[in-house]
């Protein structure tokens, strides 16, 4: 799978969570399964569009949160995953709320 960020940001993101090469490919592999779990429960509406075009437009903010997640989660700290996931899920309320 093509992912929206570069080596060099994957590497660097890796660094920060102190992955090693295989907690990296992990979290790549699960960020993966994640998106085509989704792909197989999508919408009727969408059942038109391949895996690929769904994914294109991927955002670089949007793989980096679910790198951090995941690789939280490959490093040992499910709770500051579900941290990061219940303040993601707060912010994004929050923001729709606001734009009504």
């Amino acid at each position: 799978m093509k992912f929206p960020a570069d080596d060099d940001t994957l590497a660097a993101w890796s660094s920060l969570l102190d992955l090693t090469e295989e907690q990296r490919a992990n979290t790549l592999t699960e960020i993966e399964k994640t998106l085509r779990l989704g792909y197989d429960h999508r919408p009727a509406a969408l059942r038109h569009f391949s895996f690929e075009e769904l994914i294109a437009d991927m955002g670089v903010d949007e793989l980096a949160l679910m790198f951090l997640v995941t690789g939280l989660r490959q490093t040992g700290h499910p709770e500051a995953a579900e941290a990061v996931e219940i303040r993601a899920a707060v912010a994004q309320l929050q923001a729709h709320h606001e734009a009504d």
